[in-house]
């Protein structure tokens, strides 16, 4: 949040000049990188993109910690010894590779991840291209030991958490019935620290769980708010892909919209990393199935990325997809994102699912995604997130109709 008022603000200052950047030849190298590694595997192996440069590989049944070695040292000889070549360009590609084993560093999905990305990191600082967890490598910088004492602290009060909204608005007649709550968190006056790193504390932390309860409790008393505003809005939140694994998420759920007298259809859920879900696996259908019955919304958040984004759309049953900022951020320029827009929008209303459109920043990009038939438009041109009270505000001001609530922050 400060980063974004940040911007506004720079923005609004006289003789300021402002640059984008086109991150089109990035995704187009992580794309080559990502197949370069699955051409590496063995038939039985499998390759998931994490997304801002991270790839997951899953090895199934190696007989020993050698035969893991191995393969990491297979990925440094491919990346580490010789240039990347790239559209005629020779590339130096730098990487770090944590690897984990199941069960015993992880016996769930989550934990192993986790650990396999602390043995990443622990790598990257001891300048070595990988390494295989230890729980030695759990010892902790005295930076992150601050951090964490104040997560900690945070959840008990001091410093609280907070779940800001951003509105999502119709592309045809701009009506705003929807939200997406997203995490923010004010370490100390002015200092916010971003939501990634949050959720990788929280995640080292082993307090998923708990972060889970408060964003279900939070998610549902701002739902109640806005009712008594008397505005009927559905509220997004995000769920890693991995918290379908959690047998507990539909009842939290479920209690979180009791205790405040909030309709399930008022609650969306945006998955995140849905490359991870194997809905096949009698746990995550179960989880998925009574948050159907419950009769919350299901949505595929930076839909278009990855290997397996479409077929998701089948295996998940969700009534919403959203189109990466990615392909938005560039579409007026670039006629590939052009097109991978209009193809996710048309696949998606011949299955029956809506489609929103995230990092909207002027008004021409919305015109032209409303022509391309998206639903709904949610970034700056609108607003940037907002704390609960402000957004109640934004609110009464844009249904008003006063034009300044949208130039105010589109300038």
């Amino acid at each position: 949040m400060g980063t974004e008022l940040g911007v506004i603000a720079v923005s609004m200052q006289p003789n300021v000049s402002i640059c984008r950047l086109s991150l089109e030849q990035g995704r187009r190298l992580e794309s080559e990188m990502g197949m370069t590694l699955k051409r590496l595997l063995r038939s039985g192996d499998s390759l998931f993109a994490l997304g801002r440069g991270e790839w997951l590989i899953v090895l199934p049944a190696l007989p020993s910690r050698a035969v893991l070695t191995l393969a990491m040292l297979k990925i440094e000889q491919v990346f580490g010894e010789s240039p990347f070549r790239f559209d005629g360009l020779e590339l130096p590609v730098q990487f770090v590779c944590g690897a984990a084993v199941s069960p015993e560093h992880g016996e769930g999905p989550l934990y192993l991840m986790q650990s396999a990305r602390i043995a990443a990191l622990d790598a990257q600082q001891r300048g070595e291209r990988g390494a295989i967890y230890d729980k030695s490598m759990e010892r902790t910088s005295p930076q992150l030991a601050i951090l964490e004492r104040d997560l900690h602290g945070a959840f008990g009060g001091d410093k609280p958490l907070q779940l800001f909204l951003q509105p999502k608005v119709h592309a045809i007649g701009g009506e705003c019935d929807a939200a997406e709550g997203l995490l923010r968190w004010e370490r100390v006056p002015g200092e916010w620290v971003a939501p990634t790193v949050v959720l990788g504390l929280i995640d080292r932390l082993g307090m998923r769980h708990r972060f889970n309860r408060w964003l279900f409790q939070h998610a549902a008393q701002a739902l109640a708010r806005l009712d008594a505003e008397g505005f009927d809005i559905t509220l997004s939140i995000n769920l890693s892909a991995t918290d379908l694994y959690d047998a507990e998420v539909p009842d939290l759920i479920a209690q979180a919209l009791s205790t405040w007298g909030v309709p399930a259809r008022q609650l969306c859920l945006e998955i995140t990393e849905t490359d991870m879900v194997d809905d096949a696996g009698e746990g995550v259908a179960d989880v998925l199935c009574r948050l159907r019955l419950l009769g919350v919304k299901l949505s595929i958040d930076d839909f278009g990325t990855g290997f397996s984004g479409m077929s998701r759309l089948k295996h998940l049953s969700v009534q919403e997809v959203k189109i990466d900022r990615s392909f938005v951020v560039d579409l007026l320029s670039s006629e590939r994102d052009r097109e991978i827009a209009s193809s996710i929008i048309a696949l998606s209303h011949r299955l029956g699912v809506m489609v929103t459109a995230e990092g909207v920043e002027d008004a021409e990009t919305a015109a032209a995604l409303a022509a391309l038939g998206c639903n709904y438009l949610q970034g700056f041109h609108f607003s940037p997130a907002l704390a609960l009270d402000d957004f109640v505000d934004w609110l009464k001001l844009y249904d008003a109709g006063r034009p300044s609530c949208l130039s105010s922050v589109s300038t």
